[in-house]
């Protein structure tokens, strides 16, 4: 299977928590927990879609600031995710900070809580100056937080000292391979189409759907989209990636995180070793 997810330790090993990974041929990222961001580019900061936080301690949120600077005065929203609380604290952030000459701007962060009582949404606009606005419970099935056609994240509260510490699991729903070389003998032209064949093969309205196809030679043709699945690609389990940090040695802890890793290509996951060991 080639991966089509790009993982990355921002800080390495020993530092702050924060895992960047890249979604292949879609110019979008994904960031787990949020701590020191310095070695992140502005470019590869404003990829990112969403960023899943796995609970309130300064190590894992501390980039948040450098986060809402690159975006800010940008058209765009930021999901983010969390346990129950963190819309408050973002909001005790956010009130630390001026906010007169921000009417015009359209940025829009959206804090989304989840935890074993449920979930719920809060909106932040910088044109509102970043006043929480609640939209209301959010029903988070199974702990899904964030789904697209191409990738999927659930949490699973696990327990931290007394407080909720998200563990996170990011799913490709399928993975679809393309043959490179059934395009060339069919004279199909590559390019961007593919992701939208790749997208409209996973969807709910695949049967029946129709795809427009660049031909090499010029122009296109249009193929069924279950004809064109077997002429050019196959299908197979997704790629699954899993995000442990900061739980208790407890059974409870531990079994949920043995069902969350099951068959997972990589497992990150905090781990304490002696300065023998190291």
């Amino acid at each position: 299977m080639r991966s089509v997810f790009f993982p990355r330790l921002v800080n390495g090993p020993f530092g702050d928590p924060a895992l960047y990974v890249y979604l292949s041929h879609r110019g979008e990222a994904l960031l787990f927990d949020c701590g020191d961001l310095h070695a992140l580019s502005i470019r590869e900061l404003l990829k990112l879609k969403a960023v899943f936080i796995s609970h309130g301690h300064i190590d894992h949120v501390v980039g948040l600031d450098a986060l809402l600077r690159a975006f800010l005065c940008l058209e765009a929203e930021l999901l983010v995710c969390g346990p129950p609380g963190l819309a408050d604290q973002i909001a005790g952030r956010l009130s630390g900070y001026t906010w007169n000459l921000v009417e015009g701007y359209s940025f829009t962060l959206i804090v989304r809580e989840w935890g074993e009582s449920g979930g719920r949404q809060v909106r932040f606009r910088a044109a509102n100056a970043f006043h929480p606005e609640d939209d209301g419970r959010r029903f988070c099935p199974e702990g899904l937080l964030y789904e697209t056609a191409a990738c999927r994240v659930r949490g699973v509260p696990l327990d931290h000292g007394g407080i909720i510490s998200l563990a996170f699991v990011l799913e490709e729903p399928l993975h679809v391979a393309i043959h490179k070389d059934a395009l060339e003998r069919l004279g199909y032209r590559p390019g961007p189409w593919l992701t939208d064949f790749k997208d409209r093969l996973r969807g709910p309205d695949a049967s029946g759907a129709v795809i427009e196809v660049p031909l090499s030679g010029g122009g296109s043709t249009a193929v069924e989209l279950s004809e064109l699945a077997g002429r050019i690609a196959h299908c197979e389990r997704g790629m699954k990636i899993c995000y442990v940090t900061d739980a208790s040695p407890s059974d409870a802890n531990l079994e949920r995180i043995a069902v969350l890793a099951t068959d997972a290509h990589l497992l990150v996951i905090e781990a304490v070793f002696s300065h023998q060991e190291l």
